[in-house]
């Protein structure tokens, strides 16, 4: 042998030993000549001069699925085939070996596949389970190319149950492609949302309307994404289709309702515990409505005294969430050492004397309404706490290492200008946005000043409730009433009568009268004898200063600002009238 064979052997060695599986070659009587080493290992012993047959799968008989003896005849054959014996799974390859003296052998490969075997199966059943799923939802999946139209090339069955048509006439560009059934004044819009959403890298879902095969009109909800490569390249949509023409016909019969009961309303002069029959109320109504049919987060603005709390109890008895509770909370009211305590609860031992587990205002809230008064008052660091269970990221209460979540709305109220707290810094930009989705007006009682002997004649009744009948107003009380500015708005209106019931006084800012006579003047004299000018301009200030705390809710730092006091002016005023 010289040196080149020798080479050749060598490297014909270390690839049959390194082959991971079994190598054998036979003689044409099926008698094994050479064995690699896996084939020792696997059989514990070597086989040569053994039938094949007989060493390997313990027959007697040459094996009957076995084609090797073609290999004999100058053929290389490829295939598979389970073991009788173990049930396993085995590729072979058998090839000729033509030796010099022209006598034949049978080389012979052989490698498990029993596990490749079994993926191959199990992807097999994976994808037939998939296609049963698909073909048996009461809807359509399908799969679209990246085109122009977003031309349909995938439809399950359920195109038949839910369009009438086949999926294959649903497909490509035909006289029933998908888009051409879709409602000529839906497709347009519906290709744009698509595509916009779809260049956001974010998921689609939109209802619109289609044309059946039977030529009925339906509402279907469409839900898909968009399929990208490795490049980032849309290559194709995926999505879901199914049939909501019961649910839509619901929704735009409950549109017809509210209608004919906003109709209604500008007929009336109450809705719930509201009164007022003027224009900006009626279009205050229309908002409550529109709050009440959404989930969405509410804020109500307002002077101090103009009934938002009113206005959002409203809305949480007319939406989907009545059952709940309505937790209201005065931000103002609360120290901000203490506020994440009273939103989020505490454990016991979380601090001294707390002897038990507390909720909070959220755990109150689920289900139900939060009702956020003074939002304005909140600092930046609640703030964030609170646009993290918005974001359902949820809450720890206070000693607490459990994640917590509550399902409620907020309804958020303030006499500020958060526009203005957002530029100075004091309220976080994207907390704003969160709580100011939809967002109502409430008109101060000056700007609605017919709304004035409606709001006297309910507040007369139900200061007298019990009594035959509501006392009688003179008619220069009631023009008194009717031309003042209320400041502090329906809050002070309704004070004002309470006290004129209780004490026969009528005091407007200073402005005082009795009831012991119709004619007599509302205001009172520019002078009267027993008072000096310091004295009269003394009570005079403390009138204008309580009118500014109670206007303001008792919160010194407005009511500084609403007089242009500085807040240590105001302290000093206080003190020097008596105010606590």
């Amino acid at each position: 042998m010289n040196a080149t064979d020798h080479h050749r052997q060598s490297y014909f060695e270390a690839i049959v030993e390194a082959f991971d599986g079994m190598v054998y070659v036979c003689s044409p009587d099926n008698r094994i000549e050479f064995v690699n080493r896996q084939v020792l290992e696997q059989l514990g012993r070597d086989p040569v001069g053994e039938a094949c047959h007989k060493a390997l799968y313990d027959s007697d008989q040459v094996c009957p699925w076995c084609p090797e003896q073609d290999a004999f005849r100058g053929k290389t054959i490829r295939w598979e085939f389970r073991h009788p014996t173990s049930g396993r799974w085995f590729y072979n390859m058998a090839t000729p070996i033509v030796h010099p003296d022209g006598s034949t052998s049978k080389l012979s490969l052989c490698v498990d596949i029993t596990e490749k075997k079994s993926a191959e199966n199990a992807l097999l059943e994976s994808e037939r389970r998939l296609s049963t799923l698909m073909n048996n939802l009461p809807g359509i999946v399908y799969r679209c190319r990246a085109d122009e139209t977003f031309t349909m090339e995938f439809a399950s069955r359920g195109s038949k149950r839910l369009l009438g048509f086949e999926p294959h006439e649903l497909l490509g560009k035909g006289p029933h492609a998908y888009q051409r059934i879709v409602h000529p004044e839906d497709r347009k819009n519906m290709l744009n949302l698509v595509s916009e959403t779809v260049a956001m890298r974010r998921p689609f879902s939109f209802i619109y309307r289609i044309r059946a095969a039977s030529g009925e009109e339906k509402w279907v909800w469409e839900q898909g994404e968009g399929v990208f490569d490795d490049d980032d390249r849309l290559v194709a949509l995926e999505g879901f289709i199914s049939d909501v023409t019961a649910y839509k016909e619901v929704e735009l019969d409950l549109r017809k309702e509210n209608l004919r009961l906003r109709s209604s309303i500008s007929d009336r002069y109450r809705f719930g515990d509201i009164i007022g029959k003027s224009e900006p109320m009626q279009a205050v109504y229309d908002l409550i409505l529109k709050a009440a049919a959404s989930d969405a987060s509410v804020i109500i603005f307002g002077e101090s005294g103009s009934g938002k709390e009113l206005v959002a109890r409203a809305i949480h008895r007319l939406s989907d969430r009545r059952a709940g509770e309505f937790v209201a909370v005065n931000c103002g009211a609360i120290p901000k050492d203490l506020m994440e305590r009273e939103f989020f609860g505490h454990m016991k031992g979380a601090f001294t004397g707390a002897t038990a587990d507390k909720g909070g205002f959220l755990d109150s809230a689920d289900g139900g309404t939060l009702f956020l008064d003074e939002i304005g008052e909140i600092g930046q660091d609640m703030q964030v706490k609170l646009l993290r269970v918005l974001d359902g990221v949820g809450y720890t209460p206070l000693g607490g290492i459990k994640l917590k979540r509550s399902d409620f709305r907020v309804i958020a109220a303030t006499n500020r200008d958060l526009v203005k707290l957002v530029k100075d810094g004091r309220m976080r930009e994207d907390f704003f946005y969160r709580i100011r989705i939809l967002p109502i007006q409430l008109p101060p009682l000056r700007k609605r000043k017919g709304d004035i002997p409606l709001l006297i004649d309910h507040f007369l009744s139900t200061l007298t409730r019990g009594n035959e009948q509501p006392p009688h107003l003179p008619v220069r009380v009631r023009e008194a009433m009717e031309t003042y500015t209320w400041p502090g708005n329906v809050r002070e209106l309704q004070n004002v009568l309470h006290t004129y019931v209780t004490l026969g006084k009528l005091d407007l800012m200073g402005q005082i009268s009795d009831r012991s006579g119709e004619g007599q003047a509302v205001t009172e004299p520019p002078f009267s004898a027993g008072a000096g000018l310091r004295q009269r301009m003394d009570a005079l200030e403390k009138k204008m200063l309580l009118s500014a705390l109670e206007a303001n809710r008792w919160h010194r730092g407005r009511a500084a600002e609403a007089l242009q006091l500085n807040y240590k002016t105001l302290q000093r005023k206080m003190k020097m009238h008596g105010i606590k």
